[in-house]
């Protein structure tokens, strides 16, 4: 089990996984799977070594018996759980470490059945005999209370089964209890987990001069620093990782926390860092910043929840989209099972299109500066203002403009 289950957690880094929920829970089914192929070659050379074989001849007469059936359960299980790693969607990325993690550390499980474990039969196997001494004593004790517990349980087994009724009322009442009991803990879409970071995001009102975020970037950063368990933060301003556009109105924050043998307070706890961050940062007023945790799973969002896109099939303008979208988060904050809902869409921000005339600046002898996107819409040819020009945010990232 060991070299099976650390194998796998030196392949996580080159599939880009982590430590998480759904990892250990494939590496908790795993265990259960890993160990039987080492049990078949050892129990295989065992057998062969009470029929008269040597350590080493058994072990090569065992392995010429199960290299085929542990060959093929791995491949088979690796056939079973690797497709589901290619689900589309929310479902294949939850999916997607839980089932790779069974299979690689089945194949892993399959390799040291066919390498070590004969190996290691083969030295350290030898023909039974009855041990004496102190040892000899702990080995009778052993399988004696072996045996009993055995006997034990085969004979409850036995009597459960002739009197069914009794079983039947006992599992109705367990899944009673398992029902008041899952009601009672709780619950979300992926469990938040401690990843030793958080991040902070600050939108400040639209069209916002980056002078002022900065101004209050410089204020969320004070608070973060100041939160307990938090050991540093970086801030970035006029970017947002929620949207992924860079506007002059936008700061987010990577908050590195301590590591977790140096946060034994429950003040220094991620969920309590939270809402102590968060409180704080409500009373800002020159704009809106919180904290909230990575995702769980990557892949599945921005953040420790879900990604929902709302498309405007109808060819309607923007200002139609952006009611429609008011419309459908109010009716989200109404379901009891969303804590909160938040879009990236402003419609109503300002923005500025550019149609130079470039015969006209050509001939005024102004230099062109040249800046295609692989985007169309994107694509423009812009020539530098004049000084003291300001130009807002349009439909294309300030960068994009080329100047």
């Amino acid at each position: 089990m060991p070299v099976s289950l650390v194998s796998t957690f030196a392949v996580f880094p080159l599939l880009g996984f982590s430590v998480n929920t759904l990892s250990l829970l494939g590496l908790v089914l795993a265990i259960g799977l890993v160990v039987d192929d080492a049990i078949v070659v050892v129990e295989a050379v065992e057998h062969h070594i009470e029929h008269g074989l040597s350590p080493r001849d058994a072990a090569l007469k065992a392995m010429e018996e199960v290299s085929g059936p542990v060959i093929a359960i791995a491949l088979i299980l690796a056939a079973v759980f690797i497709p589901t790693a290619f689900i589309p969607g929310i479902t294949g990325r939850l999916y997607q470490q839980f089932a790779v993690t069974i299979a690689v550390s089945v194949i892993f499980s399959a390799f040291n059945a066919l390498t070590l474990s004969p190996a290691l039969a083969a030295l350290l196997l030898r023909p039974k005999k009855e041990s004496r001494g102190p040892l000899g004593l702990f080995f009778r004790g052993f399988n004696k209370v072996f045996g009993s517990a055995t006997n034990g349980y085969v004979g409850v087994c036995g009597h459960l089964m002739r009197h069914g009724i009794f079983c039947i009322l006992f599992l109705i009442l367990v899944v009673v209890a398992s029902g008041w009991l899952g009601g009672k803990i709780p619950s979300g879409f992926v469990p938040l987990e401690d990843q030793g970071y958080l991040y902070a995001n600050l939108t400040l009102p639209d069209a916002s001069s980056l002078q002022r975020t900065t101004a209050a970037t410089q204020q969320v950063t004070d608070i973060l620093r100041n939160t307990p368990g938090v050991q540093d933060v970086t801030s970035i301003s006029g970017f947002s990782l929620l949207s992924g556009v860079n506007t002059t109105y936008s700061g987010f924050f990577f908050v590195t926390l301590k590591p977790w043998k140096k946060r034994g307070e429950v003040e220094e706890q991620l969920r309590a860092m939270m809402a102590n961050s968060n409180r704080a940062l409500a009373k800002i007023p020159e704009g809106t910043a919180f904290v909230f945790p990575p995702p769980a799973v990557p892949g599945i969002g921005a953040s420790g929840g879900v990604t929902f896109l709302l498309e405007d099939r109808a060819g309607m303008d923007v200002n139609f989209l952006g009611q429609q979208t008011q419309r459908f988060m109010e009716e989200a904050r109404k379901r009891p099972e969303i804590a909160r809902v938040s879009t990236t869409l402003l419609p109503s921000v300002p923005q500025f299109y550019l149609d130079v005339d470039q015969d006209k600046v050509l001939k005024q002898g102004v230099q062109l500066l040249y800046q295609l996107r692989s985007d169309t819409r994107c694509r423009r040819r812009v020539a530098p203002p004049q000084p003291g020009t300001i130009i807002g945010g349009g439909a294309c990232k300030s960068s994009d403009l080329g100047l």
